[in-house]
């Protein structure tokens, strides 16, 4: 049954009650069911279409910039689907993969690596150390941060899911003292050296079954993005480009650069629909194929190629879509109604967020409009009360408490820092955190009422296995702030309140020009059971 139509795009009494229960469960199943409730999440599905609908009226869907948008759309869900239907749904989860996971959420593993952005680069740090040089010695050479520099590229202590999948999996496959790679990571490649490992020491039967439900989630999600990455590095291996079609390919590019007609309209006029300009383990990739395949890519792809190593990577993704695009219609996939009203719904969606950014983009105020509702509403201008805290991470409350003696007995903090937190993040700032608002440091309980500056904590327990120890640096009071410090803030108080109406008159009008139908009496009757 439908609750709401505009132009042939409806909400079905099915499509609100999911809306509605996801909504449930997502503000912690605070919600009731009432009619303004009911009307809220209706509103929320419906204006949707009717501002999507506004922006076929005014035509933004013919616009040059987004001619390709379903496309890329339709390309982005079958690559989705291709991988939940073809690629993982046969991967299984075993009592082996449980147990694994179960020990890596009960240990840290310290590691250093060499960074580079090619995998030629990185073959040749691992030669460079074959032959005798140190990894310090080139972690000075390729790093520009100074503690990786200083350190021997060190990334400190890590847990599962706090580092690439990749260099993840490299790290906890391997005792202390390995290094291995070059490891593809998503940002480039990296040659690890595992330096430490430290681990829970009481790990129960019990402790297991009782987080047997939440590892079998957790081990699946890694084991998936694991098949995934290995998919990928297996298929980026086996391209092959054709070498000429590349250089032209690349001096097209750089000729486009400052020229106004879009990167992703290249066209190579020399070159036949039919020949083949890429290779792979699969089959290939002809111009025809390529052309579609880049018409679709994302401007902010492209526009960044300079050379052929970031052109060939480029060139090999685009092949890995194309096949998965193909693969997907072998399998009937884009005829499925699902997928289709995925696909359409996606698009709908991103037609209603180009009309509200219009929208916002049409907003003006004056400076007496800021100035007036900065000074009707001062009780919103105020800087919180601040601290600025400097800290150690450790794995075990004995560890903590050996350091907060130490620290007691007159050890420098941040010297305590560098021997000892197993926090990556703060080894790089020597612990010192960002100024946070005294009102969100509430896990500091008892201790958060003695800080004053130069004070230290005693060890906190922050969550499982892990053990904090703070040294107050500096406290700033809460205090009015003056109009030219609330500046920011009040314009965005009243760009958010101009968009609201502005966006609720559109809507209104739209619905009264297409006589938007919506039956407020059946969303009443539904019964929503949860």
């Amino acid at each position: 049954m439908v609750l709401a139509e505009i132009d042939g795009y409806a909400v079905s009494e099915t499509h609100f009650l999911t809306s509605f229960k996801e909504l449930y469960y997502k503000t912690g199943q605070s919600i009731t069911p009432n009619l303004s409730t009911r009307k809220a999440v209706l509103d929320s599905e419906f204006n949707t279409y009717v501002l999507a609908v506004h922006a076929m009226d005014i035509g933004l869907d013919k616009q040059e910039e987004l001619a390709f948008l379903k496309p890329r759309i339709k390309a982005r869900v079958l690559t989705d689907e291709f991988k939940r239907q073809l690629l993982l749904n046969e991967l299984e989860v075993n009592e082996s993969d449980l147990r694994e996971y179960f020990v890596r959420f009960n240990t840290k593993v310290r590691a250093s690596h060499l960074y580079t952005e090619t995998l030629k680069e990185s073959e040749l740090l691992l030669a460079r150390l074959e032959n005798g040089e140190s990894f310090e010695e080139l972690a000075e050479e390729v790093f520009g941060t100074p503690y990786l520099q200083e350190n021997g590229g060190d990334v400190g202590f890590f847990s599962t899911d706090d580092m690439d999948i990749s260099f993840e999996e490299a790290a906890f496959t391997n005792p202390p003292g390995s290094i291995v790679g070059p490891i593809q990571t998503a940002q480039g490649f990296s040659i690890i050296k595992i330096t430490d490992r430290v681990q829970n020491p009481i790990l129960t039967e019990a402790n297991f079954q009782r987080q047997l439900p939440e590892l079998r989630q957790y081990a699946r999600k890694k084991l998936e993005e694991l098949h995934e990455r290995k998919h990928l590095e297996d298929f980026m291996k086996s391209v092959s480009i054709n070498q000429v079609f590349m250089a032209d390919l690349l001096k097209e590019i750089k000729g486009q650069q400052g020229i106004e007609q879009g990167i992703e309209l290249i066209t190579l006029q020399d070159w036949k629909r039919n020949t083949p300009i890429l290779r792979h383990q699969y089959g290939l990739l002809t111009l025809e194929d390529w052309t579609s395949e880049w018409q679709i890519t994302p401007v902010e792809y492209l526009e960044g190629i300079s050379s052929e190593d970031h052109l060939e990577s480029v060139l090999s993704g685009i092949a890995y879509r194309s096949y998965m695009n193909k693969k997907s219609h072998d399998a009937g996939i884009p005829s499925q109604p699902g997928v289709q009203e995925s696909i359409q719904q996606t698009y709908l969606n991103a037609l209603a967020r180009e009309v509200e950014s219009q929208i916002e983009k049409s907003i003006e105020f004056s400076p007496a409009e800021l100035y007036t509702t900065f000074e009707a509403n001062p009780d919103r201008y105020i800087q919180q009360k601040q601290v600025l805290l400097q800290r150690i991470v450790v794995s075990s409350l004995g560890k903590a408490q050996q350091i907060y003696t130490s620290l007691q007995q007159g050890k420098g903090f941040t010297e305590m820092v560098k021997q000892y937190t197993e926090s990556n993040e703060d080894l790089m700032v020597d612990g010192v955190m960002n100024y946070l608002q005294w009102a969100s440091l509430g896990h500091l309980g008892q201790e958060l009422q003695r800080l004053v500056p130069d004070y230290i904590t005693h060890p906190i327990a922050y969550q499982a296995n892990e053990y904090h120890i703070y040294k107050c640096l500096d406290l700033v009071e809460a205090r009015p702030l003056r109009f030219e410090e609330a500046k920011e803030k009040v314009e965005k108080i009243l760009l958010q309140e101009k968009f609201r109406e502005a966006r609720a008159e559109l809507i209104a009008q739209v619905k009264k020009k297409h006589h938007a139908f919506i039956d407020l009496e059946l969303l009443e009757k539904i019964s929503i059971e949860i």
